[in-house]
């Protein structure tokens, strides 16, 4: 199966360190993650292997997000995977120093491990990539900027 992948980009008027702080703190991850209405962290110390629990309300559902960093290189990458329910699911940031700024890329995978999958994926997709980024992008900027 092919995967699915969208890659997105900004500048936010923060240091990288400031900006990579926010995005690794599993405290702090409601601030800025669209939809999330808590966060419980499960097990590991802070870095690769942590597991994290996401409650995502929308008006239509709750959702819970089991997912695990994959990805800690401060100051400059993280990422996890979701572990259920779109298990394989990745979300990646990569920050660069921008001239006083950070720019901020977000690729979000997606590799669908049945062909049944891939076809719910196309039509019930819950998910909007670029929504959520928008909506984390304006919540990063708003929690830096005070």
């Amino acid at each position: 199966m092919k995967p699915a992948s969208v890659s997105l980009s900004d500048s936010i008027g923060a240091p990288v360190e400031r900006v990579f702080e926010l995005l690794t703190d599993s405290a702090r991850l409601r601030e800025w993650y669209p939809g999330c209405d808590g966060v419980v962290r499960r097990q590991g110390g802070r870095g690769k292997g942590e597991r994290w629990t996401l409650r995502i309300k929308t008006t239509n559902r709750v959702a819970d997000l089991q997912i695990e960093v994959i990805d800690y290189t401060p100051p400059t990458s993280f990422g996890w995977i979701e572990l259920a329910p779109r298990a394989g699911s990745k979300i990646f940031f990569r920050l660069e120093f921008s001239g006083g700024a950070t720019r901020i890329t977000m690729k979000e995978i997606w590799i669908p491990k049945t062909l049944r999958g891939w076809v719910r994926g196309k039509l019930l997709r819950r998910r909007n990539a670029h929504r959520v980024f928008d909506g984390m992008i304006q919540n990063l900027r708003k929690v830096l900027g005070r």
